[in-house]
């Protein structure tokens, strides 16, 4: 089989067993563990002692790292909106920028040179186990489910592909193997649930940079099918981008944790106090880094992320170096 190397060659992967949503459970359970804390986030006289200290501590320029999630001169405007929200709110001078890959954002966060990074959930975990320092704070509600998970789904050309059992000798694109939904999760659900051997399955196999680049491969014929995101399926199919005639949905993952957004927790807690509120109350246009329809933010914590550690964990134990 060829290796396309945009990207990143891929390896033989061995059978899991783990179910995948057994492990989420913990996710699910621990979702209300956070209630008390919005709650505090809402009450307003708590809110004004922790806005008013954070307005003091300007001396310094707050660095964020965002993963590739979408065309970059779309992320880029969105981003100079939410920078300026944030400068207004929080009183503070940021500094967002769109990295080129998922490993070159959690470098930047691992070693501290950015204090916030919009990561994806097992781009989190990978950054986690480089430096402890390091915590979720708020990830988004989906429009689409109401609720802060998302799922990851195969999307293929249907003139070649009718179902998973059509992949055969085709072209598949992921998106990094740092993206949760767009590897993570599919490697695993494909091997395990259609015992499918990358390796004798596909004719090629290419890393696509960001889930609107791999979308957009797949309308170019580059690719035959590809793993995404939910909200970027969506939001392509909005614009017109992929026509039911011509795409098919051939499968989607159980619920996963949606991406969080992670700080370094050496900053001050009142300026991690402003940011959790500032985010909270801001509009949906704002948030929305992905240019995914969002409807709001919640509290997360790393527990939140255990699922998507245990199967990253299975994996390395099951792949040779």
């Amino acid at each position: 089989m060829a290796y396309y190397q945009r990207k990143i060659s891929i390896y033989p992967y061995p059978r899991l067993r783990t179910s995948l949503v057994l492990i989420l459970t913990l996710f699910f359970l621990n979702m209300g563990c956070s209630s008390e804390e919005n709650q505090t986030l809402s009450n307003p006289n708590t809110l004004a002692a922790g806005q008013n200290s954070a307005v003091g501590q300007q001396s310094k320029t707050l660095h964020i790292a965002v993963i590739p999630i979408q065309s970059s001169q779309a992320q880029a405007k969105q981003l100079k909106i939410l920078d300026e929200y944030l400068e207004k709110t929080i009183r503070r001078k940021f500094n967002i920028h769109v990295q080129p890959d998922y490993d070159t954002a959690i470098n930047l966060l691992v070693t501290e040179q950015v204090q916030i990074a919009y990561l994806g959930s097992l781009s989190y975990v990978k950054a986690k186990q480089k430096n402890p320092n390091i915590e979720p704070i708020l990830a988004p509600i989906n429009k689409a489910t109401g609720r802060p998970w998302h799922t990851s789904m195969i999307i293929a050309n249907s003139a070649h592909i009718k179902s998973v059992k059509d992949l055969t000798n085709k072209r598949f694109g992921f998106v990094s193997k740092s993206s949760t939904t767009g590897f993570l999760i599919p490697w695993v659900e494909l091997f395990k649930k259609e015992e499918i051997d990358p390796d004798k399955t596909f004719s090629e196999v290419q890393f696509l940079g960001s889930h609107d680049q791999a979308l957009e491969a797949l309308i170019a014929d580059e690719v035959d099918a590809v793993a995404v995101q939910q909200e970027a399926y969506f939001k392509a199919q909005s614009e017109n981008k992929l026509p039911q005639a011509k795409y098919v949905k051939i499968w989607e993952s159980s619920p996963l944790p949606t991406d969080p957004i992670v700080i370094s927790s050496k900053l001050d807690q009142k300026l991690i106090y402003s940011l959790k509120k500032a985010l909270i109350d801001a509009p949906n246009a704002i948030v929305s880094v992905s240019g995914a329809e969002i409807v709001g933010y919640t509290l997360v914590d790393d527990m939140n992320y255990e699922p998507i550690r245990q199967l990253q964990t299975k994996l390395d134990e099951n792949t040779p170096n």
